[in-house]
């Protein structure tokens, strides 16, 4: 039967607050759900949440920097996770310090970088102390396309020979409502390990299945484990929740639909195993923007997966 308490919402977008030269905070990646079960467990202590919120952190897009000796400090950033994401950084209390672009600085990540200078902060006069305070950035992953959206069949991210119930989908009142980043999203309740498959063609951008955790609680929020494809019309699709070293796949690859692309999970916010299935664009600034998807399933070709019901 399907859940009736079903509720996930899936990492979109990334806020990082990082103080002055010191190691980085963990930031907002929202990806929850809840379903029956676990909840109760957690409660009672049969499943601890992360002792440090460290562990968890995903490391998709990363900025060190090289301290503040000298007169110049410089911001570097890693993308070990990502080959394509769009990222804005700014800095407070810059005190006789000139930015090498304009702050709020917006760029793309359009490659996997390992430690490259992004920005430079100068001293600009060198008779005056200088110093500069926290920086912030957030990101998504993807970068914004001008290209129109083509009206796609998708399949069903899963096996024809499997049939499986909708927790929630377009503008469910738990956690897709309408207005919300996630308002085209759709929750498919599924057990754990279960392949899943593109359900569009397209190249991986963005993935990661290190994580082990996941549970009904905020502590999780940045622990589920995903894949993200990007389409030949810019679009992109996220697949979440997947377990444990659960992708099959690789940056820069190029999946056909029906691809094996990793196996189903309960990481990250969540309490139960399931996917979180959605395709998105990015818009500028930095945001992203659900869409619908017409979906071919043995019912038929449907414009919307509704909750409840089996596919």
């Amino acid at each position: 039967m399907a859940d009736g308490k079903h509720i996930s919402k899936a990492p979109l977008l990334y806020n990082r607050l990082m103080p002055a030269d010191t190691k980085n905070l963990p930031g907002l990646l929202f990806a929850l759900t809840l379903c029956a079960g676990t909840a109760a467990a957690i409660a009672v202590g049969l499943i601890a949440a992360p002792t440090a919120l460290g562990q968890c952190h995903d490391d998709a897009i990363e900025f060190t920097t090289d301290g503040t000796s000298g007169n110049e400090v410089r911001f570097y950033i890693s993308s070990r996770r990502t080959i394509e994401a769009s990222v804005k950084l700014t800095c407070d209390g810059l005190d006789n310090l000139t930015p090498s672009h304009p702050l709020p600085y917006t760029f793309v990540v359009n490659h996997e970088y390992n430690h490259y200078e992004v920005l430079r902060l100068a001293q600009t006069n060198s008779n005056q102390s200088w110093h500069w305070g926290a920086y912030h950035y957030k990101f998504v992953m993807g970068i914004p396309s001008n290209l129109p959206t083509v009206d796609y069949v998708y399949s069903l991210p899963y096996s024809p020979a499997n049939h499986f119930y909708i927790g929630q989908s377009y503008f469910g009142t738990r956690s897709h409502a309408k207005g919300t980043p996630d308002q085209y999203a759709v929750d498919i309740t599924m057990p754990e390990n279960t392949p899943i498959l593109a359900a569009r063609g397209g190249t991986v951008i963005a993935y990661r299945d290190d994580s082990h955790w996941g549970g009904d609680s905020q502590s999780f929020k940045e622990c589920c484990n995903y894949v993200h494809i990007k389409h030949n019309d810019g679009t992109y699709a996220a697949y979440v929740h997947l377990r444990q070293n659960g992708c099959n796949v690789k940056l820069g690859q190029v999946v056909a639909p029906g691809t094996i692309i990793g196996y189903s999970g309960s990481t990250g916010w969540a309490s139960c195993p399931h996917l979180h299935f959605m395709v998105y664009r990015v818009m500028n600034p930095p945001e992203v923007q659900t869409l619908p998807f017409r979906t071919n399933t043995s019912k038929g070709v449907v414009t919307q997966l509704i909750e409840g019901e089996q596919y």
